[in-house]
């Protein structure tokens, strides 16, 4: 059956209207004007004075207070103007208020980037003292930071030339990244009709359960990046080459180092989740193998990876999609539901795909005293759920945190996905249980499955083509777009093994992922969130509600601590391959449990009948050989 999108109208946009009335608000102007006037008057304060060994906690605690609220006042003009450009990037007046926005805030940066370099040139003896003292608590965590930040600044004079010249270097290269993207259009024919889709409409028909056009998707995804690959490829290069210079220029032994720096990780810690991740590939080989049979097919190709096992009838209608998600939170905690509903009821979500709109989704947080936004391009499939209770998660995230400052308000990148891949857990939970088909309960836990081989093993793959990626480029030179390809297929292979086989469409698929450009090794911390998450789930199955407090205080921490003293306080420690392997053997528990009725099991065709909730094992044995072309008997016999 064909994938039916919903029509665009019927779907609530988001209300910016809290930030600014429209692209030509004249508060915009005025505030933006006003914020670069607090910077220079910031600087002429207290530049020089900062960085004095003997500076008081008093003054110090004063500079900061002034600083953090700079960074608030700066924040919700650059909010609004990407919000609203990222719902039509082909908008000449959003566009040009973005890039305004964003020199303009360059000119705020050249009056605050003394701040951080004089606080990381403190003598450690003034540091320690510093933070000795109760008057600064409040800011202990990032006085920290920038104390390990000290052998990665450049000088005063040096840091100003990098910031005014961002917009025409790296931030110029990336916005042009989302510009192509966002613009393109992919051919696709339907019922004999061929039509125009975005790339969310497009990729909506990877999970059709008709192999035609799921193929048919792959080809037409491909064409069309293959047709921006050289312009596509120039700006991977241009912004590997650039990168390769700070991280020298910056001290950065890796091209990873910066965003281990960021995300306040040890690279031991990512290294061992790495090579634990990849001695579990197994666990996708034997589930592509699985469903290979399950599909009836000799082989599996690239585009039935998300083949649904159960066809969809119909679409799930968002209102549908509202209600599932706000019962599976308030299930969990009456506190989450109460946090998720302002969402729906204000706004604050724009869902509909249409032209120009960036593809994928996400969640933005402004300030700590302003609430989030959500971004999705929901089509009415099964994941788009899972994706509108992601992008919740990460804004109750968000409103959580917003009890600290600004300077700790968002968790690092690894944190950050931990409430958002919890609330897909909740919402996956609710509809296991409202499925009463043992056919239906079986397709949904191998869903479940493929999402999390996306988020923990994908991920990692990627993170490994980074690294490749990075590596290459400066021992090799400028790549061209085979070399390329040839380092993502490889990756993305060694993943699937030799239960599925990536056909030459699938090679042009690194061109259109936004995080490879614009934050480089971002994708760990997927991985990351999930295999964390397993650990929460299984902690709070164990303990009940009185895990509630706990997983609410992890939450409301926000950037306020490092994520291993963080997590310690919940006796998880991050360093040890066995905690990375516990959340690995939960994902093959779930293999298991897949398999186990259908390949392994000793029980006859009529026990598992029985046992699936079939009342006579005759319909069983018809289910099972319209979907795989076996009998059971033969499905059994062929593991063997």
């Amino acid at each position: 059956m064909a994938t039916q999108i919903q029509d665009p109208p019927s779907l609530p946009s988001w209300d910016l209207s809290d930030l600014y009335s429209a692209v030509d608000d004249p508060k915009i102007d005025k505030d933006l004007q006003q914020a670069v006037e607090h910077a220079r008057k910031f600087e002429e304060t207290y530049a020089g004075k900062v960085g004095q060994a003997d500076i008081s906690s008093d003054d110090l605690l004063h500079a900061l207070d002034h600083y953090e609220r700079l960074l608030r006042e700066q924040s919700r003009p650059g909010s609004y103007a990407s919000l609203h450009y990222s719902t039509d990037t082909t908008d000449t007046a959003r566009g040009a208020l973005t890039q305004k926005v964003r020199e303009i805030g360059s000119q705020i940066s050249t009056h605050l980037i003394f701040f951080d370099l004089e606080l990381a040139q403190l003598p450690l003896e003034s540091f320690d003292r510093l933070l000795k003292d109760p008057k600064l608590a409040k800011y202990h965590h990032y006085l920290e930071q920038q104390r390990d930040l000290a052998k990665h600044y450049l000088s005063q004079a040096e840091e100003t030339i990098l910031e005014e010249t961002a917009n025409c270097r790296g931030r110029a290269f990336k916005r042009l990244f989302t510009e192509v993207t966002s613009r393109m259009k992919y051919k696709f024919n339907l019922d004999g009709e061929e039509r125009l889709l975005t790339q969310s409409e497009l990729l909506a028909y990877s999970y059709d359960p008709d192999r035609n056009l799921r193929k048919a998707a792959s080809e037409s995804l491909a064409a069309e990046l293959q047709n921006n690959a050289h312009v596509l490829t120039f700006i991977q290069n241009t912004l590997l080459h650039e990168k390769q210079i700070s991280d020298r220029l910056r001290n950065f032994e890796h091209p990873e180092s910066d965003r281990h720096v960021s995300n306040e990780l040890d690279k031991q810690v990512i290294d061992v989740m790495t090579e634990v991740c990849v001695k579990n590939f197994d666990i996708v080989h034997q589930y592509y193998d699985l469903k290979r049979r399950l599909l009836g097919l000799d082989s599996l190709a690239h585009y039935d990876r998300y083949a649904p096992l159960r066809s969809q009838k119909q679409e799930i209608e968002y209102e549908k999609a509202k209600e599932l998600v706000i019962s599976s939170f308030g299930r969990f905690s009456p506190k989450m539901q109460e946090l998720v509903e302002p969402f729906f009821d204000k706004n604050w979500i724009d869902v509909p795909p249409k032209p120009g709109k960036r593809s994928g989704a996400f969640c933005a947080g402004v300030t700590p005293d302003h609430h989030p936004y959500v971004l999705l391009n929901y089509t009415g499939k099964a994941r788009d759920v899972m994706t509108l209770a992601h992008e919740l998660g990460h804004g109750i995230h968000d409103l959580l945190a917003g009890k600290n400052h600004y300077l700790d308000y968002h968790p690092v990148l690894p944190l950050a996905e931990t409430a958002s891949t919890f609330a897909e857990t909740l919402v996956f939970e609710k509809l296991q249980e409202l499925l009463e088909n043992p056919e239906e309960q079986l397709a949904l836990l191998c869903e479940k499955l493929e999402d999390t081989f996306a988020t923990v093993f994908r991920q990692i793959s990627m993170f490994r083509f980074e690294r490749q990626l990075h590596d290459a480029r400066r021992q090799e030179g400028e790549l061209t777009t085979e070399r390329i390809n040839g380092m993502w297929q490889q990756a993305m292979q060694e993943m699937f093994g030799p239960s599925l086989e990536l056909g030459p469409d699938h090679q042009w698929t690194w061109l259109y992922i936004p995080h490879i450009v614009n934050t480089p090794f971002y994708v760990y911390a997927y991985a990351f969130g999930e295999l964390l998450v397993l650990a929460l789930y299984a902690r709070y199955r164990q303990e009940g509600e009185s895990f509630l407090p706990k997983y609410f205080e992890l939450l409301a921490a926000g950037g306020s601590q490092a994520p291993a003293k963080l997590l310690s306080t919940l006796g998880f420690d991050i360093a040890s391959a066995e905690f990375w392997q516990g959340g690995c053997d939960l994902i093959r528990a779930n293999l298991e449990k897949a398999k186990e009725l259908l390949s392994t099991t000793k029980m006859s065709v009529s026990e598992i009948a029985y046992h699936l909730g079939f009342e006579h094992s005759q319909s069983f044995h018809r289910l099972f050989r319209n979907r795989t072309s076996l009998s059971p008997l033969e499905f059994r016999q062929s593991f063997n």
